[in-house]
């Protein structure tokens, strides 16, 4: 069991992060390579959200090994590198790229998040923290967080998910903690509560929805939601109700499960 808290040094102010609701989409092209692999970008996705929103980089010595640690696995794991490298398939659809300049502090400014950068800062102090770091450090920057399409960031426009936070879903680190801390959950249960948590607010609260649906559209087997449906309604995430049978056309037909996230 992982200590996040203790890890990347979390306080009761650093708790509200948005994903755009378009990533589920996005990470379609990647079931082929199993459910796994799709939870872990979609996890690794909200964390590295987390940590520039935060400008936890400007606390910590943030690399891939206590990234991965934190996901619930083992910092010397290469088979997901094809995933978050250089280049990698998340670079690839544009949803990050790496960078030597990063957040160290954040203010809101007029109602609007304002980060102060590395760049920011007078020479004497950004070559201390470069030599703190390594002259090499570099982080992915969530892009969708600043800009939210190609053209917004072709324009300069600060559209993101950090300033805008129109057709996203809002997930709280806890929960997030939450997951990552239960051996029974980890990044499939993250990934499966985020989907619920986008329809559940598309849907004023509540989604109905049968197994064989969240399956075919989280790319996860109807076997594998159904068992991290249970798990996470055991650890308190999430709640249904099952609807009643009905007679249709003189057969009787149940109803799809009415879901609703904590």
């Amino acid at each position: 069991m992982n200590d996040i808290r203790k890890l990347l040094q979390v306080n009761e102010y650093q708790n509200k992060i948005y994903i755009p609701n378009e990533i589920f989409n996005d990470l379609k092209p990647l079931y082929d390579k199993g459910s796994s692999h799709v939870a872990f970008v979609y996890s690794y996705y909200y964390l590295i959200n987390w940590l520039y929103r935060y400008a936890k980089y400007g606390e910590l010595n943030v690399d891939v090994g206590m990234i991965k640690q934190a996901l619930g696995y083992s910092p010397d794991n290469k088979k997901i590198n094809y995933l978050i490298k250089k280049n990698g398939w998340l670079d690839e659809i544009g949803y990050t790229y790496s960078d030597t300049d990063y957040p160290i502090a954040w203010e809101f400014n007029g109602g609007e998040i304002q980060f102060t950068m590395l760049s920011d800062m007078d020479d004497e102090i950004r070559k201390m923290l470069i030599r703190q770091k390594g002259k090499n450090y570099k982080i992915k920057v969530p892009v969708k967080g600043i800009w939210r399409t190609k053209e917004s960031e072709a324009e300069g426009l600060e559209d993101g998910t950090f300033y805008e936070v129109g057709n996203t879903h809002e997930i709280l680190f806890d929960v997030f903690v939450n997951c990552m801390e239960n051996d029974n959950l980890g990044v499939c249960g993250f990934y499966l509560y985020g989907y619920l948590k986008y329809r559940c607010q598309w849907h004023s609260g509540k989604y109905n929805s049968s197994m064989d649906k969240i399956s075919n559209e989280v790319g996860m087997s109807l076997n594998t939601v159904e068992k991290y449906l249970w798990r996470l309604k055991g650890a308190g995430l999430i709640e249904w109700e099952e609807n009643i049978c009905k007679r249709i056309d003189g057969k009787f037909v149940k109803k799809a499960h009415t879901y609703s996230v904590k």
